[in-house]
Order: C-alpha cells, then structure tokens, then sequence
C-alpha cells in the first residue's frame, strides 16, 4: 500500500553516535537514521507538521536495562502513539533484527495482518488494529492514494522530506563509530541535489532501485 510499506531487510545502523548524558540529545541523529517517521506504524513527520509528536524509543526498556538507556544500539524513532502504546513491554521486535516485512502485512482497507508470531507481537503491543489506529490509517491510506493520482505535488509534499532536515556534520558529538554515515546523512544528500524523489508515478517498497539507481524514499 502506498506509504505503508515495510522494510524487507533488518535495519542497518548508518550511524554510531555515543557518550551523550541523555538520550534526547540522539534525537537528530534518529530522525537521519529511521528515515524520518515511525519504525512500528510507517507514520511521518511530514503527516504531523511537528517532530515533536515523535519519541526516542527503547528497544528494551530501560526499567530492565538501565545502561541502554543511552546507548545508540538501544534506540529507535517512534511516533508518540506507538511509544506510549509499548510502554515498558519486554521482547517487541527489533527493528535492527527482524524485518518487518515478513512479520506485518497492510491490507488495502488499512488492517494490518500479523504473518508470523514476531507480527502478532507488534500488532497487540502497539496496538496496530485498534479501531482508532485503523481509521487513522485507512484514511491517511486513502488521501495519499487519491494524491497520487490527482495531485502529485502535493503527494510528493507529503511523502517527501522534512524542510528542517539537520546536518550531522555539525553535530558535536562525544563519539561516534560511524562518523563516514554522517556525510550521507539526507541532509548532505539534499546538498549533493542526490535526495530520492517521491515519484507518485512509480511504487516501491523500502530499499527498491528507481531509474536511476538511487533507494526510493520510504
């Protein structure tokens, strides 16, 4: 479905950020890294206006794990949805080991359909068929399926990048395992003119080639 496609693969870490005293300040360095929107749910920035709508989420919470509260490894980006709907569950599927996409399927009314017991995991934690999740879903389904067709700018609005993308060249960091990801961050790639483009034309999933070689948008 159109926006609601999940990853194939595990996510790869592009960054390697650490010794931060509070994990709000990985912040910038998660919206780069997830793509800006929701690992559990698919939901964008773009579709709130506000990133602060999105949360720093715990893989493993911190109630168990209170030296993962700052680690890099242990973080992810979550709607706020999602994140307070997960609270303190123990063993959600990571999203750095498992793909997604043999776990969760999103069927054209909206429903999502659990394809294994890692799927059935996320969708009663996260709450995935809720009535009010799944209203939410098919309508934001629905809009950006009639975008596609009718009004492709405004559908390349919503499925594209945020205008305040940050530059995590700039970031003054305490250490990072990764400090090449950083020239690739999107917003080095918008300078470089190399962003993927939403072609509301051609659909593909997370990590599909468009024409011109480059990942398609997720």
């Amino acid at each position: 479905m159109v926006g609601f496609e999940y990853p194939t693969q595990p996510h790869i870490r592009r960054h390697g950020p650490g010794g931060y005293k509070d994990y709000e300040s990985f912040r910038d360095w998660l919206r780069d890294e997830f793509t800006f929107r929701c690992v559990y749910c698919l939901h964008r920035e773009q579709w709130y206006g506000r990133g602060v709508t999105f949360h720093i989420d715990h893989s493993t919470p911190v109630m168990d794990d209170p030296q993962g509260e700052c680690e890099y490894s242990n973080l992810a980006y979550a709607c706020a949805t999602c994140n307070e709907a997960k609270k303190a569950i123990l063993n959600v599927p990571n999203p750095c080991l498992v793909a997604f996409h043999d776990c969760l399927r999103i069927m054209a009314d909206g429903h999502v359909e659990a394809l294994n017991a890692n799927g059935k995991k996320l969708e009663q934690a996260l709450g995935l068929n809720r009535p009010s999740n799944l209203r939410y879903r098919s309508r934001w389904m629905r809009s950006l399926e009639a975008l596609r067709t009718k009004e492709p700018d405004l559908y390349r609005e919503f499925m594209g990048f945020p205008e305040g993308l940050p530059d995590l060249r700039k970031k003054h960091v305490p250490s990072n395992t990764k400090p090449e990801g950083v020239e690739n961050c999107y917003f080095a790639l918008r300078e470089r003119h190399e962003l993927p483009d939403p072609d509301p034309h051609v659909i593909l999933r997370k990590g599909e080639k468009n024409l011109s070689g480059r990942a398609f948008f997720p």
